[in-house]
């Protein structure tokens, strides 16, 4: 593809990736012949194709790396790979590029006295290590922050979390944190698991799409495709959000609501769905619990109600809700919802989250081909990294922070080198008579209160000191001004990443900063696991460039240093590493051994005959049978995955599942049984239609989830899952809104709604710090006569996550240069700003400066600005404070300088979907 092709294409967003996917078809009279069809390439002399997983989103297309002379020149279409057949979207074009570019950070860097200097990896990891060293001795461990990454493979993810627990903290925690924890959260407490419940492929057979809170036009594109073919075939696609998106252009209907009021507009439509007598009643009565306790709290979102708090008309409410109960695609077919941070980040993501997995339960399309929940998650190997538990509350796999939780891990990790539970216990602090190792550490969306914490006090013996910045991108997390006072107050920042990122750039302070280039993806071997909890086998396609070092490599020496080196030496890497996370990681049974995984891509050889395109199983060959990427659960080396969860009308053999029986307490009167709407004592045995989980001889037990060498074999041959069959929760008593209800924003721009939807109460330790909730909102109730315009955050189609990868690519820079805030005509004539316009942006937080895109994407009462975008702070360059030349191509303020300090109530996520701002010409 030529690069005047490149831009085009990419110009033209989601079209780009239409370039080789069979099937499919969309906005054609836009593409003319800009489509270039996906063909492999002619051979060429000296030039080896090798296979492997694109780096940025969270689909997992795959592609060939085009490698000439040890260099990646360019990319080749990989046809037979199931879930994008070869195409690519403006991003996954441009690894090549990626990968090459002038602007990584090459060998490592110390600030001194001001100035940055270059310094040997011996010598840099001889510093840090005795600094880690010094501050565990003086302060504790948990001191010291690990700040994790999404973009490292499942092995890396793994070692990051057994590197903190060996250095005896659980202050560890990355990117899912701030954009899928509530998606965790929501789902797990539903029905047992918090991931994506169908495969990609799989929303080709969906009678409606609906989108709430997700772009995938700009933010999973080639995931866009399915959809579009979805469509095709007679599906109707529904988008419901407060902006005007790419997806929505192609969608059949588009809802427009007020951002921050997700639940009663999901309520409304279940309120309508329930009083015709549309809903499920089979399914209801034999697969969940607490219905009549539900609809105590939905009948009262009716659609008039819903109107007034969204904005949206009653009658399109009805129309919503009859297009959900009634597949205008016929008969027969599921429905699936689907979402991403616009519905999670927020003060009630959590929230969001259950009302949406409630809305598909009350049709029963949970369990169904065409059906389910599906999030689309942001990096590619934010799954995997969650499931690695890269978390300050689970140990890996979800195990929790429980002395049996850590039994079972130590149990793994005794068998690689001698451990024992008192000698890691022992690593730990003790804290107000609370054992630390048991106890939820800081989250990265306030890891910085944890290092001011004079005007919050943390539950913790000590603040933290130091802090690792280990492929996170810090413009991220909101509250940066707080965040950058903690950098300057930290006595050693250490970033790790092929590029130097705002880690070095953001702190005004002249040393105690330390930069280390490490490998890109593409530059190391290891698995992969996509959002529909698919685990690819990624393969290095070059040696790492320059003086960059292996994320592994690096935690290796640092154990070596700190005295633990034997945990975290491997005769085989990464191959041993994931033999040991199959020997531990029960609760989501990833058995998806390498030399599976290696197999899958080696037969992934011929197009449409081996692993189908409809629903990623192998129809021929030595994997037949399996789906592709073996997706969790995975029960063991013979079993084919379980591509749509909960599916109880197939065998388990055959990748049938059922809800786990998980929910054993709360608020029921002691002793009693499960109740009728599922409420139990904790550690009482299932109760209702299905059974209780299994040991492996098949009596009831939580064997499953601990005994190590276990094949369940003679359970699942009798198919019977190990994990229990029972039901979901309509009312997951055990949270702090057993049934999700409105709650108006921190910020809201209707005070008249705040006393009857108010927020939560405060709270005096959520994750070691305190949060306010009612406290800022009381505060602020009236904020809305000074910040009139709700702002509102999310993606572009050329830029990536905190964009230090994508903003260094001069193509995709090219086709997005600069940082800017959608404002709508009228509101831009009224404050006298015309398009292209440098503004300021203003909260409460501060101010931002950016170019005004004049658009009808947003209405009068909303400004949106993506939030990719870093290396200005307030309206003032950074880019002299980098490493020397390695400063991004493009710069900007980041929008997450403004957004609003408000969390979501169970799980820590920030909000950046409903603030208030104003707008004026800069």
């Amino acid at each position: 593809m030529s690069r005047r092709t490149f831009t085009k294409l990419s110009a033209l967003g989601t079209a780009a990736a239409l370039s080789g996917i069979s099937g499919v078809s969309a906005y054609p009279s836009k593409l003319g012949d800009l489509i270039e069809p996906a063909v492999a390439a002619p051979e060429e002399a000296g030039v080896t194709l090798v296979k492997s997983t694109c780096s940025h989103c969270a689909v997992g297309c795959g592609f060939h790396g085009k490698i000439k002379d040890g260099v990646c020149i360019g990319l080749e279409p990989w046809l037979e790979n199931p879930i994008n057949r070869g195409s690519m979207c403006s991003k996954g074009t441009s690894i090549a590029e990626i990968l090459n570019s002038s602007t990584r950070l090459r060998t490592p860097m110390e600030k001194v006295g001001g100035q940055w200097k270059e310094i040997s990896w011996t010598a840099a990891l001889d510093k840090i290590a005795d600094k880690m060293k010094e501050i565990k001795a003086n302060y504790g461990p948990d001191s010291i922050f690990y700040m994790g990454s999404a973009k490292t493979s499942n092995e890396e993810c793994y070692l990051f979390r057994k590197f903190a627990a060996f250095n005896g903290t659980n202050n560890v925690d990355h990117q899912a944190r701030i954009c899928h924890s509530t998606t965790v959260g929501g789902l797990a407490n539903t029905w047992s698991y918090g991931a994506m419940t169908n495969p990609w492929n799989d929303m080709r057979n969906s009678g409606v799409v609906l989108f709430f809170g997700e772009n995938a036009a700009n933010s999973h594109p080639v995931a866009m495709l399915h959809i579009l073919e979805a469509k095709k075939r007679g599906a109707k696609f529904i988008v419901c959000d407060p902006r005007f998106t790419k997806s929505a252009a192609a969608a059949d209907m588009y809802v427009r609501f007020r951002s921050g009021t997700d639940i009663p507009l999901l309520w409304g439509v279940a309120n309508v769905i329930v009083n015709n007598g549309w809903h499920n009643t089979d399914f209801i009565e034999k697969r969940t619990y607490g219905f009549a306790k539900w609809w105590d709290v939905v009948k009262d979102y009716t659609p008039e109600v819903v109107e007034d708090i969204t904005w949206v008309p009653a009658a399109t409410i009805r129309q919503l809700a009859q297009d959900w109960a009634f597949p205008p695609r016929g008969e027969g077919y599921a429905n699936c919802i689907c979402w991403a941070m616009g519905a999670t980040q927020h003060t009630v993501g959590t929230n969001n989250i259950r009302a949406m997995a409630c809305l598909s339960m009350l049709m029963g399309y949970v369990g169904r081909p065409g059906g389910g929940t599906n999030a689309f998650r942001g990096h590619d190997n934010v799954q995997g990294a969650t499931d690695m538990c890269v978390l300050s509350h689970w140990l890996p796999a979800y195990y929790g922070l429980d002395d049996n939780s850590w039994k079972h891990w130590i149990g793994v990790w005794n068998r690689h080198a001698p451990i024992t539970f008192e000698e890691m216990k022992a690593k730990f602090a003790e804290h107000n008579g609370k054992a630390m190792m048991n106890y939820n550490g800081i989250t990265v969306s306030r890891w910085y209160e944890g290092v001011l914490n004079e005007e919050f006090p943390i539950n913790q013996p000590n603040p933290i000191k130091m802090a690792f910045v280990w492929g996170h991108s810090l413009n991220s997390i909101t509250e940066m001004k707080r965040m950058k006072l903690a950098m300057e107050k930290v006595e050693l920042l250490v970033g790790v990443d092929p590029h130097a990122t705002i880690a070095s750039s953001l702190a005004d302070r002249p040393d105690g900063i330390i930069v280390l280039p490490a490998a890109t993806q593409f530059e190391e071997t290891g698995s992969v696991s996509n959002s529909a909890r698919q685990v690819q086998w990624r393969n290095k396609i070059v040696e790492p460039l320059y003086d960059s070092k292996p994320d592994w490599w690096i935690i290796k020496e640092l154990a070596t240093r700190l005295g633990f080196a034997e945990h975290f030496t491997y005769n085989e890497y990464p191959e041993d590493v994931l033999r040991e996370i199959n020997l531990g990681a029960n609760v989501i049974m990833m058995r998806q051994s390498p030399e599976r995984l290696k197999r899958q891509q080696t037969q992934c050889i011929t197009e449409c005959s081996v692993f189908d395109c409809e629903d990623c199983q192998a129809k021929s060959g030595p994997v037949k049978g399996e789906f592709w990427g073996l997706p969790w659960p995975c029960w063991n080396d013979e079993h084919p995955g379980t591509p749509i969860l909960y599916r109880n009308d197939i065998p388990i053999w055959e990748g049938g599942n059922e809800f786990r029986p998980r929910f054993r307490g709360a608020d029921s009167t002691p002793g009693n049984p499960v109740s009728d709407d599922g409420e139990s004592q904790l550690g009482a045995s299932y109760i209702g239609p299905g059974y209780d989980e299994k040991n492996s001889d098949g009596t009831d037990g939580p064997g499953w989830k601990t005994e190590i060498d276990a094949d369940f074999k003679s359970l699942l041959d009798q198919n019977i899952c190990p994990s229990g069959a029972g039901r979901a929760r309509f009312r997951a008593w055990n949270l702090p809104d057993p049934v999700p209800i409105h709650r108006e924003p921190i910020e809201s721009p209707r005070p008249d709604l705040i006393a009857k939807y108010p927020t939560y109460d405060d709270v005096a330790d959520h994750y070691r710090t305190p949060c306010l909730y009612k406290t800022i909102q009381e505060q602020r109730k009236n904020l809305v006569n000074d910040y009139p315009l709700i702002l509102t955050t999310g993606r572009q189609v050329e830029h990536m996550g905190g964009g230090a990868e994508t903003r260094s690519c001069e193509y995709l820079v090219e086709l997005q240069p600069e940082m800017y805030a959608e404002i709508n005509p009228s509101k831009a004539l009224e404050l006298g700003i015309t398009h292209w316009d440098y503004v300021w942006v203003e909260t409460l937080r501060g101010r931002i400066k950016v170019r005004a895109n004049v658009t009808e994407r947003v209405n009068d009462q909303t400004i949106f600005c993506p939030y990719h975008w870093a290396g200005w702070f307030e309206g003032v360059s950074y880019e002299d404070r980098y490493p020397p030349g390695t400063a991004e191509l493009a710069l900007g303020d980041s929008v997450n300088i403004i957004c609003v300090d408000a969390y979501d109530r169970s799980t820590n996520m920030q909000e950046t979907k409903a603030c208030l701002c104003k707008v004026y010409k800069a």
